[in-house]
């Protein structure tokens, strides 16, 4: 396990300096660092490896960092005011994963990660919660596969009293934080979604 530290260095695909490590994004429920905040950016933990005395290191370039959310439209929390900022660093350095704060009993929320975590951390599963922007706008009733087993579609029951469910293409997906799923979505492309036939 490695300690992350705010401020170190984030290299880039070609050594160069990508930026530093501004926030530390924690699930409280998993007890887990799933994303480091980079120059506004919410970067997954599996993106990034120890590069020893140097920082982290990624395979990214600038291009790549504008790819992922800053960290007001990702689906991030402010730190619960239960929560207890490990020695050497101050609440607002951490974000938390929306939907994660369990309570009122104290979170000291880790600093330490293996950088090669699998991607069930990670995982759009049933039940998973759907946000364009900084707004919930489902969550996914299940995947549509193709013959090969990769996902091309998810099905997502809209927020709300009718619960409609409609088709989300998986090429809207930008990112998956945590169970969070953020997709690149306008209002006029939401209202548009296919409607879901099962059986169709």
């Amino acid at each position: 396990m490695r300690q992350l530290r705010v401020g170190e260095d984030v290299l880039a695909a070609d050594g160069s300096r990508l930026g530093t490590v501004e926030r530390l994004v924690v699930d409280e429920g998993a007890h887990t660092v799933t994303d480091l905040v980079v120059r506004g950016r919410v970067i997954p933990l599996r993106e990034l490896k120890d590069a020893g005395p140097d920082g982290l290191a990624t395979d990214l370039d600038e291009h790549d960092l504008e790819r992922f959310p800053t960290h007001d439209k990702a689906a991030l929390d402010a730190p619960g005011d239960h929560w207890e900022p490990p020695e050497g660093y101050q609440l607002h350095n951490f974000l938390a994963v929306a939907g994660a704060l369990l309570g009122s009993a104290p979170f000291v929320p880790p600093v330490h990660a293996d950088l090669t975590p699998g991607d069930a951390a990670h995982e759009i599963t049933a039940g998973s919660p759907v946000w364009a922007g900084d707004r919930k706008i489902g969550h996914v009733s299940e995947l549509v596969t193709d013959e090969t087993g990769h996902t091309r579609q998810l099905v997502m029951t809209r927020e709300g009293l009718r619960g409609e469910q409609v088709l989300v293409p998986v090429e809207k997906v930008i990112e998956v934080v945590g169970p969070n799923v953020q997709v690149d979505l306008n209002e006029t492309e939401i209202d548009l979604l296919e409607p879901f036939e099962p059986g169709a």
